[in-house]
């Protein structure tokens, strides 16, 4: 007796047969990801924001992607250590405290208009990847 295959079966074996030919095409990053990260690289000289000592390791929104955060020079620093060592990790797990240094901001708060306490002196960040003092040290 020959078994015959159902349409589903047989259409998902073309799948499965296609799928191991074609290359796979690598998927987009965020919009403006791979500026923003050439903007802080630029900008911070390889090293943390915050601190100014260690080597900046990781990428830390100032607003949350989450919370609908953009990647933009104004919204993004670079900092030492990742999300739990280093000043990216006092930034996510103290928020309330990372508040006032700029390092944390709320959803209704404009990246380019909060200050930032950029290695010891109040800043503000622009999109285009300046640092714009605004006052003395902190």
């Amino acid at each position: 007796m020959t078994v015959h295959p159902s349409a589903k079966n047989l259409a998902a074996d073309m799948v499965r047969r296609l799928a191991k030919h074609q290359p796979r095409t690598k998927r987009p990053k965020n919009p403006g990801e791979s500026w923003t990260r050439e903007l802080l690289a630029a900008r911070s000289g390889g090293l943390c924001e915050r601190c100014g000592i260690a080597p900046a390791q990781s990428v830390h929104h100032r607003w949350k992607r989450g919370q609908g955060g953009p990647w933009s020079a104004s919204n993004c620093v670079a900092l030492c250590g990742d999300g739990v060592r280093g000043c990216h990790g006092f930034a996510e797990h103290n928020p309330n405290a990372a508040e006032p240094e700029g390092l944390h901001l709320r959803p209704w708060m404009t990246p380019a208009e909060c200050r930032f306490l950029y290695r010891g002196r109040w800043v503000l960040l622009t999109d285009d990847g300046r640092v714009d003092p605004i006052g003395g040290e902190a």
